[in-house]
């Protein structure tokens, strides 16, 4: 198990697949996916994870939180996308604003402005990474996946053109531009016109931000990071790791991990959430907190406390009503 999270936790940064076989005989066992030259590489295997099952995880790789079925084994996979980046184009107003509020976010974010004042001021605003070079060639040198979104908000509309038709060719979370509706109507026919598809044309969020009657540029700052969080977390992909949790599971701790592998109604964390149960009884992350999470820290207690070495599927109703939000959780609770 502590080779699984070691796997986990030194591929995570650039987007890995976890896999755990939740019923069957190699229940509690895992694999991890990654990317791979031409596709889907298989990154770490338990031993006694199915081999046939991997091999058809790496043909379908998974994009989103679900539950596979490989003979009479049922498996839980999560895609875990790298760490969230936010690549913003342009150092004036509304950018040094959104600089300030995405420090808020867990974003990794990085300005790119060409004029060494403007750079300065994204610098003391607290970016975590400055790029003072021309446009077109900083973009080339980042080269954007399923986790990183792109914010356009330059000086001028050929910049604004440049940068959009870079980040176009390259795999993005989000891409949003500031402007009016008018002149983000010309940049979409211009960018038709540059062979850009229209599916990918139609990815695009122009004008940019939620439509929350924003003025000042810490307004509409506010509009486009909402947009941002309601994006990216529209992907139905996994929850992740709580900050730490991740590298703590492969330094080898005990206790027990209880992950969500389905959710009914309007139970409030989706599958993937995980909660750390230490041998000491401390706990890192949460599955929702309330009766439902007494449920699952008494019975990863009682695992603890016996030495259970076998993993086990708890399902929790929460029947709408006081202290109940309504629908059910399934939890897998894996012993460390």
């Amino acid at each position: 198990m502590t080779r699984l999270f070691q796997a986990i936790a030194e591929h995570m940064g650039s987007g890995v697949t976890a896999a755990w076989v939740i019923s069957g005989e190699a229940a509690g066992s895992g694999a991890v996916f990654g990317r791979g030259d031409g596709g889907t590489a298989l990154l770490y295997r338990d031993e006694a994870f199915p081999a046939e099952a991997a091999e058809k995880i790496r043909g379908l790789n998974p994009r989103k939180a679900c539950i596979l079925e490989s003979g009479e084994t049922r498996i839980f996979t999560e895609h875990i996308p790298g760490k969230r980046k936010l690549v913003i184009c342009g150092g004036g107003h509304v950018a040094l604003a959104l600089v300030r509020i995405c420090g808020t976010l867990d974003l990794d974010i990085t300005v790119i402005e060409d004029r060494e004042e403007y750079a300065g001021k994204a610098r003391e605003a607290g970016a975590d990474r400055v790029i003072c070079r021309p446009f077109g060639e900083a973009l080339d040198d980042i080269p954007g996946d399923e986790a990183t979104a792109f914010v356009i908000m330059t000086r001028e509309h050929r910049h604004d053109t440049e940068c959009l038709d870079r980040i176009l060719r390259k795999p993005f979370a989000y891409v949003g531009m500031m402007g009016s509706r008018s002149r983000t109507e010309l940049i979409r026919r211009q960018m038709l016109e540059n062979g850009h598809g229209a599916r990918t044309v139609g990815l695009l969020h122009m004008p940019i931000g939620l439509a929350i009657g924003s003025r000042t540029p810490e307004e509409i700052a506010v509009s486009v990071a909402a947009e941002l969080i309601q994006e990216m977390n529209a992907a139905e992909t996994g929850e992740g790791f709580p900050e730490g949790m991740a590298e703590e599971l492969a330094g080898g701790t005990r206790g027990a991990l209880a992950v969500i592998i389905e959710k009914n109604g309007e139970a409030p964390r989706k599958p993937g959430t995980k909660m750390l149960v230490r041998a000491d009884g401390s706990i890192l992350g949460t599955v929702g907190g309330g009766t439902a999470e007494a449920g699952i820290l008494r019975e990863a207690g009682e695992m603890i406390r016996t030495g259970c070495r076998e993993s086990r599927l708890k399902t929790i109703h929460m029947t709408k009503g006081t202290m109940y939000c309504g629908g059910d959780i399934t939890v897998f609770l894996m012993p460390l």
